[in-house]
């Protein structure tokens, strides 16, 4: 599957509107099933009104269901209200392209969600008209939590676009003010799907600036854009391509005007993500696997000292061009090395679990696991909505090989009671319980 990805588009000339125009029919060109905008479209109404007719237009109709356009900063200030409620010309504008496209909105949010040959992508577009951060309303954050664990799998990925990036992640990501009041809420949800892909643009950074991040909530991917690069490589028309396979996602980088590839700024993602398997072992007992954890954690927390240029600086100069990166191709190998260790790791000491059966609601007694364990040795516990229990209690130790695995998608909490401690489980969250003659998570 091939998707094309590019942001910042800025149709305010006549310049921009070919630019546009020829990069569509050359993603399209390319075998792109699908199109990824990541905001700003235009600063006048008329602008982003021409601008959703030429994707229409330009895109094979067949496809429109995969046009997956959102909005930035500069289309949202434009007309905003007094209580920052966006302009009913611009939602109307936005509505009648996702009807026309066939894509399905829900009343009361901005965001909305597609499927694309079985993957799932969230567009989460600000609710209020903020002039350079976003908010979403508690129904985005309803719609939010619901739609990502929609059919989620662990393996595979879930791509969200937002205009702006999360804080401290990307350089110049604190331009302006940064994300906004909801970035470490968002990125606490986000904790739970660490298989996610999150894009944005905004900042306009250029190719040979842009970084791919991992965090412990997601992999990073940074859009530039398409009118408007401020540093590295600023011509018109840059973009990706992006190829889903199975094991991995490859982000080639375009120049669409032009036509031309750009493999060097390249970036392949191989999946499982270290995000991924760096959760799947955190609650698995051993000195190895610890030091590896930790390792994985630093990989996952780097940060620029400053990612906002100094007030000396004249905004958008190519000074910035050079700064040396943090998730560079030294740190992607790192990060490559890591991640398959825990994967030979995983395979080496693959275990296959008993799923207990139990009743929705009841009492998962100590009996019931221990009857199991010493039955199979390696037992797991699955929870989802309609088959979930609130009170888990772990037996005594047999034998030293047992093995408890529980993973949870309900959307109640649960606790489990072990050594005298209780752990409280929330959607999301997966424990094993290792047996060393006592049990420890």
């Amino acid at each position: 599957m091939v998707i094309g990805i590019i942001s910042d588009i800025h149709q305010n000339s006549d310049e921009d509107r070919m630019v546009l125009h020829k990069s569509i029919t050359n993603i399209v060109g390319h075998g792109a099933t699908g199109l990824l905008m990541g905001g700003d479209i235009g600063d006048y109404h008329h602008d982003r009104q021409k601008a959703f007719a030429t994707f229409m237009n330009e895109f094979p109709s067949k496809y429109h269901a995969n046009l997956l356009l959102m909005l930035g900063n500069h289309d949202v200030r434009t007309g905003a209200k007094a209580d920052k409620s966006l302009d009913p010309d611009l939602i109307e504008l936005y509505h009648s392209y996702l009807k026309q496209c066939g894509i399905v909105y829900q009343e009361g949010t901005m965001c909305i969600d597609a499927w694309i040959e079985g993957y799932h992508f969230l567009l989460l577009n600000t609710d209020l008209g903020l002039r350079e951060k976003m908010e979403l309303n508690e129904e985005s954050m309803i719609f939010l939590r619901e739609k990502l664990a929609e059919k989620a799998e662990s393996g595979k990925p879930i791509f969200v676009m937002t205009h702006q990036a999360f804080n401290s992640t990307h350089w110049r990501a604190g331009l302006f003010g940064g994300f906004g009041d909801q970035d470490e809420e968002l990125k606490e949800i986000f904790l739970a799907y660490p298989q996610i892909v999150m894009l944005n643009g905004h900042i306009h950074n250029g190719f040979g600036v842009i970084e791919s991040i991992q965090r412990p909530f997601g992999t990073l991917i940074e859009i530039p854009s398409l009118t408007r690069g401020e540093n590295g490589i600023t011509k018109k028309g840059t973009g990706y391509l992006l190829k889903i396979h199975n094991d991995r996602l490859v982000f080639n980088a375009w120049n669409f005007y032009e036509n031309t590839p750009l493999p060097e700024h390249d970036s392949t993602i191989l999946l499982p993500t270290l995000s991924v398997l760096a959760k799947g072992i955190s609650h698995v007992v051993g000195e190895e696997t610890k030091k590896i954890f930790l390792k994985a954690n630093v990989l996952m927390n780097k940060k620029y000292e400053n990612d906002i240029p100094s007030k000396d600086s004249t905004y958008g100069s190519q000074e910035y061009y050079g700064i040396e990166k943090i998730y560079g191709k030294t740190t992607w190998n790192e990060i490559n090395a890591l991640r398959n260790k825990i994967v030979k790791m995983n395979t080496d000491n693959k275990v296959i679990y008993h799923t207990l059966e139990f009743e929705n609601a009841t009492t998962i007694t100590a009996k019931m696991i221990n009857d199991a364990v010493k039955k199979y040795r390696y037992v797991e516990i699955v929870m989802r909505n309609a088959l979930w229990s609130e009170k888990i209690y772990m037996p005594s130790v047999v034998m030293t090989t047992q093995r408890v695995r529980i993973f949870t998608m309900a959307g109640y909490n649960s606790t489990v009671f072990v050594d005298g401690k209780e752990i409280r489980l929330v959607k999301g969250d997966e424990i094993i319980f290792v047996a060393t003659g006592f049990w420890r998570s």
